[in-house]
């Protein structure tokens, strides 16, 4: 395994608190930038040194040129890539904060290595992609054809279907329209992978405190797909309103956050 030059942003804590460092993990067509925009600096301000990844291929990191055949177990040797730096840099390891794909993959890593917490926000489940796929075919088969033109033609045409598909009715046009600039294409290797059936769905190794977080209006990872990921660890899902799926960019971010900061206020 060869390290790669990943993207890291890092946010200091304002105060020092004792609080375990967090480690963002992006979700499919983003960037390290999602989380940059209100979470960073919402979770340094509450005394956790906080840090965020781009995958390769994505935001600024290396791997940009063979993007399309990698592979989640490579995005999950980025994730474990950046807990050792991170672990370098504070002498602690980070809990993990996922959203969608990245949610995925953080319960990949903490098969592997026992971490003092994991989030997991609108999260893929263990089982894979196949369930939200065919939940956009049979309830939202428009908004099925418009995620395949993000991840094969660019940028949806239709702002209006991006924001259907990915934010609630209330995100301000201007930061829609930023933020669809800065999607990217995805790995076509990976949601492969995570369309195939998932075998290793083993619980992750001692079970660390977990927090699984949804959204009621969530399109795409609807509440089902929520409850299966808080079963698999043994915990109930929190679930909120008025969010869509990217929930730290929403116009609601507060909730999100502020039930993520609830949760780690109460890690040991």
């Amino acid at each position: 395994m060869t390290d790669i030059k990943l993207e890291i942003i890092e946010s200091k804590a304002l105060l020092a608190s004792g609080q375990p460092p967090l480690l963002f993990i992006h979700g499919a067509y983003a960037g390290a930038w999602c989380w940059q925009v209100h979470y960073l600096a919402y979770f340094a301000q509450r005394g956790y040194h906080s840090f965020a990844v781009s995958l390769r291929g994505h935001g600024l990191s290396e791997g940009r040129g063979g993007l399309a055949a990698t592979s989640v177990h490579e995005y999950a040797e980025d994730v474990a890539q950046a807990i050792r730096l991170i672990e370098m840099q504070t002498g602690r390891r980070p809990v993990l904060v996922g959203h969608s794909m990245g949610g995925y993959l953080a319960q990949m890593v903490a098969r592997e290595q026992v971490l003092p917490g994991l989030a997991l926000l609108a999260t893929v489940p263990p089982e894979g992609l196949m369930g939200s796929a065919l939940h956009l075919f049979w309830q939202h088969p428009l908004l099925l054809w418009e995620l395949n033109l993000l991840q094969n033609g660019g940028v949806p045409p239709r702002l209006d279907k991006l924001r259907e598909l990915l934010f609630s009715a209330h995100i301000v046009e201007a930061e829609l329209q930023t933020y669809a600039a800065r999607f990217q294409h995805e790995s076509d290797r990976a949601l492969i992978d995570m369309n195939l059936p998932q075998f290793d769905q083993r619980p992750p190794r001692g079970m660390p405190p977990a927090l699984v977080l949804g959204s009621h209006d969530d399109k795409l990872m609807p509440c089902h797909l929520i409850y299966s990921a808080a079963r698999a660890l043994g915990v109930r899902a929190h679930m909120l309103q008025g969010l869509g799926h990217m929930l730290m960019l929403d116009a609601g971010w507060q909730l999100a956050a502020a039930a993520l900061a609830a949760w780690l206020e109460e890690l040991p």
